[in-house]
């Protein structure tokens, strides 16, 4: 199971683009930027939910593709409404992290917040 980083929007979109043209399937993770100082993302939620995402993806969907978005520094994502993956008609991401499903181009489904820390979340979102 690859994890591409998508450093920024252009990228991500592009690849979501790709995919779609592809008519595949992968994952789409959002979440707060690491911290330059200190390697570990300015957000809490995805702190915790990055470690159970990457087992239980590795243990269920190991063929996967997964599209790393990170959102950049808290100033530029909290309370941010322009900012692209907000705007973007295929991510329209509110809160992190987002882990999206997209299979065709389209939107399978999405998990938010908490449940992205939930193992038995993630393996029923990818059942």
């Amino acid at each position: 199971m690859p994890f591409i980083r998508c450093p920024s929007p252009s990228e991500a979109i592009a690849a979501y683009e790709r995919l779609r043209l592809a008519q595949d399937s992968a994952l789409f993770l959002f979440f707060g930027s690491e911290d330059p100082a200190t390697g570990v993302s300015w957000c809490p939620d995805c702190v915790l939910a990055d470690p159970v995402l990457r087992a239980t993806i590795a243990a269920v969907a190991p063929e996967l593709t997964v599209y790393e978005c990170p959102v950049g520094p808290r100033a530029a994502w909290k309370g941010v409404e322009t900012h692209p993956y907000r705007q973007h008609p295929a991510f329209r991401v509110q809160r992190i992290p987002t882990l999206v499903h997209f299979q065709h181009g389209l939107e399978r489904g999405r998990l938010v917040e908490g449940a992205c820390a939930d193992a038995q979340a993630i393996r029923a979102f990818l059942a």
